[in-house]
């Protein structure tokens, strides 16, 4: 997959290999990581080590080899790289599928990038996969990713999920209906 799935003012480019530790470096180490992921906000979401990133995040999200188990793509703002956002496996039975996205610096929020990201994977899972119903599950502490989420059009949802795949103790569904 070679193709960029362009926005207004983003561009979604697929990650390769080279582009692992970036990504890792970008949830762990930036100046956002405290407001996903460890203490003092988050000590129920401890920040993974290489180990659990590389176990969680396999080398198909990033050589394109296995699409429907999840793909990673570099969010870049001109040439700038701004984050990424990535879709887990795909439910091909409930046409369904869980987004994770990051950026890499405060300075990229409030910018309507994380939601034009969104919009994007979200029109592209739908017509290379058919997927009619996408979800988030933030923390319910983060309450600017949520913002972001409701500006995509995310809605609250019932679901609840097996503790294993509970990420924090507040965790929120959130889900968009595609058509």
């Amino acid at each position: 997959m070679h193709t960029l799935l362009r926005g207004e003012k983003i561009e979604l480019r697929p990650a390769v290999l080279q582009d692992k530790w970036k990504v890792f470096d970008w949830l762990t180490n930036s100046n956002l990581t405290k407001e996903m992921l460890g203490p003092p906000n988050y000590p129920d979401a401890t920040i993974p080590g290489w180990n659990e990133f590389t176990g969680d995040y396999r080398d198909h999200f990033f050589d394109g080899s296995d699409p429907i188990n999840g793909r990673c793509f570099i969010i870049m703002a001109g040439d700038l790289e701004v984050g990424q956002i990535n879709y887990n496996e795909i439910d091909i039975d409930n046409q369904s599928t869980y987004l994770d996205i990051w950026l890499s610096d405060r300075k990229y929020t409030g910018r309507g990038i994380g939601t034009q990201a969104i919009l994007l994977l979200c029109d592209y899972l739908n017509a290379q996969f058919n997927c009619k119903s996408i979800m988030l599950a933030p923390s319910g502490r983060n309450i600017n990713a949520i913002k972001a989420y409701a500006k995509a059009g995310f809605v609250m949802s019932d679901i609840e999920l097996d503790e294993t795949e509970k990420d924090y103790d507040d965790i929120v569904v959130l889900i968009k209906e595609m058509s």
